[in-house]
């Protein structure tokens, strides 16, 4: 999302050498000493409580950030530190379900010493 639009702050926490930690994201820049500073993350129209690596991207049909007064005016205090909307794929009426299936399976059997 970094360099997609302007102002949008995303840092690795602790410098990149933790792995696995969920980045800090900035979109109005730091607003708040005591209170949070992250963006309310909407998720097809419902507020989402997780972090943003939660999400599965492979089912991410598209992303919006507001970050001006809009973001307020549709999300209320919530939406102060700004709005990631995310929209994701979904199944369509008449299409069928596909499933996918990948596995192996194989025999394995101990060395036997004959001496």
């Amino acid at each position: 999302m970094q360099g997609q639009a302007a102002g949008i702050d995303i840092q690795k926490s602790g410098g990149g050498s933790h792995p696995g930690q969920s980045p800090s994201i900035l979109i109005r820049g730091s607003r708040s000493v005591k209170a949070g500073n992250g963006p309310l993350i909407v998720v097809d129209g419902i507020p989402f409580q997780g972090s943003i690596d939660d999400i599965n991207q492979d089912d991410v049909a598209s992303v919006e950030v507001l970050k001006d007064a809009s973001s307020t005016a549709i999300y209320g205090s919530r939406g102060a530190n700004g709005v990631i909307l995310v929209t994701t794929k979904r199944g369509r009426t008449g299409q069928k379900p596909t499933v996918s299936y990948s596995g192996y399976a194989g025999f394995t059997s101990g060395w036997v010493n004959t001496r």
